[in-house]
Order: structure tokens, then sequence, then C-alpha cells
């Protein structure tokens, strides 16, 4: 009996603490500090505004609960109590590496971001907030008004050659001459890659062959530099010379061929080396030959 009743004590005290700390589950959550996104509207409804049209805002529509507003800023229970800025994380004004974090919750997987840590970018010490406005912005939610426009701010290099008289058709996207059909991303993946300079291929010619197809194939007779990279002669992102090649011919040509005939010396402006396409006058196929009698890339 003593026994029986002692169990049954027991019983009654485990209930009567699982109701207690039912009872008190909503204190925690106060106590955590969550107040929910529509809190934050009443403040800031101009940001609220502009985040509910972008791809954060459906995500929240389509059932992902952590699409809020706290599921970037942290808890904002402090702040709402205080007003002070001190108690809401604010990813533009905190450590890149911890304002990167943030966005790695969500973005860490697949081929966009997976090569993230250790990128070049990443390297650098550049946030995600660095380029992309989280808010609002376009479908990609850049900090600019186009890609073209937000990686130029940075390499401007690249600006400069994009100007030049032979480029990729990438300039600016509402030119009606055919420009902008391609732009950064149609090469690089500026969130990371397993090859060099961004490239989103295994390697610069893998890139160049998803458009220039007929390089692609094994010839009967090969221009090794054409096999070995594309950018020995060529400048991806514009060039003065024709064809975007890095140096006017003979010059470039000159850089291997210098064995002490035709191709040797520095050739008068009214050479037949250097008049018109200067070795390619002759030597057509310079990107490979299948002709039998192709052996020096003339036909």
């Amino acid at each position: 009996m003593k026994n029986r009743e002692t169990f049954r004590r027991l019983f009654l005290l485990s209930a009567l603490t699982a109701c207690l700390m039912l009872l008190a589950a909503p204190a925690f959550a106060v106590e955590a500090g969550y107040v929910g996104s529509d809190k934050c509207t009443e403040c800031h409804g101009d940001l609220a505004k502009a985040f509910s049209t972008n791809i954060h805002a459906k995500a929240g529509a389509y059932g992902f609960k952590d699409a809020g507003c706290e599921s970037c800023h942290g808890p904002a229970g402090a702040h709402v109590g205080s007003g002070d800025t001190a108690g809401i994380i604010n990813p533009s004004k905190i450590d890149y590496e911890a304002a990167s974090e943030t966005c790695l919750k969500c973005h860490s997987k697949g081929k966009g971001q997976m090569f993230w840590h250790g990128s070049i970018h990443e390297s650098q010490k550049i946030a995600c907030v660095i380029c992309h406005k989280i808010h609002g912005g376009n479908e990609k939610l850049l900090a600019k008004k186009t890609e073209v426009e937000l990686c130029v701010s940075c390499h401007t290099d690249v600006r400069a050659d994009m100007f030049k008289r032979s480029k990729h058709p990438m300039r600016d996207s509402s030119s009606p001459t055919g420009e902008g059909k391609m732009t950064c991303s149609s090469c690089h993946n500026a969130h990371g890659s397993r090859g060099e300079k961004l490239i989103d291929a295994k390697s610069f010619n893998d890139k160049c062959y998803e458009c220039h197809t007929e390089k692609k194939a094994p010839m009967l007779w090969e221009h090794s530099p054409v096999k070995e990279d594309c950018l020995t002669c060529h400048n991806a992102h514009g060039s003065s010379n024709d064809k975007m090649l890095v140096t006017k011919a003979p010059r470039l040509c000159q850089q291997c061929h210098m064995q002490g005939r035709h191709q040797t010396g520095a050739l008068g402006t009214d050479s037949t080396y250097t008049f018109n396409r200067s070795c390619l006058n002759c030597h057509t196929q310079i990107h490979g030959s299948n002709n039998p009698s192709g052996a020096v890339l003339q036909r």
C-alpha cells in the first residue's frame, strides 16, 4: 500500500510538472525574443513592402518557415522593446564572414553556392550583401540594375575591355544592335567554381566550346595552343585587335614561330607577311585542319 501511494504521488507530480511547462511555453517563447514579421512591419513598412515581392517572401508563401525577418536579423524582441539598433542583427554592418553565414544557412547546396568557401570572392572578404540587395532589387536581388553593371563596378579593367572594338555582346542589354545577349554569368559563377577565374566549367576551353562547338572536334592537323588554352591567343573580355586577339598578327604568331624563315624579323608594314590578315593570308585554318594536305594549316 505504501509503495502504491508513493507511485501515485510521483505520477501526480510528473503530470503537474508537465502542465506547468505547457502553461509556461509562451513565456519561454517571449524570453527567446522572437516577435514575428508582422511586428517588424509596424515600423519598417517600406522595407516590408519591397520584401513582399521578392523571392524570399515567395519562399515563405510556399511554406518555408524560416523565410521571415528574424531568420536573417535574429530575435527582434530586444530591439522592439528598446528601439536600440544594437538589439538586432544587420548583415550589412557586421563581419563579412558572419554576414555570409546568415545566407549560407539556406544557400549552401547545389551548383550555385557549393564552391563559395575558398573562392576568390570569399577570400577577398566580400559578403553576400555587397552584391545582393536582400529586401528588393531584381529577380536575382542584385544591388545594381544589371549583372554586368554590378560586376564592372569592381572589375574596371574588364569594363574597359568591353568597350574595345572586338568583344562579346554583353555591354548594354537595352541596345537594339544585339548587345546584352551575354552577361558575366554566361561564363563565370561569382559564388565559386572548380576552375580558374571562377569559370563555370572544368577549363577555359570547355566554356568556350559551349558556343564555339566547331572548334571542339579533333583535327587531323592540330594547332597545339588551340587545344591547350583559347586564352593563349584571345582576350575573352575584348580587344582592340580583330577576333579578340591579345596581340595583332604577325606579332602574336611570332611569340612561338621564330624558326628563321619568313616569319622571323620585324617585317615592314608593306611586307607580304604583315599585309591584310598577315599570317592568316596563307594559314587560314589556324584552329586546325582535316585536309590531308593541311599540315601547316593552309587548307
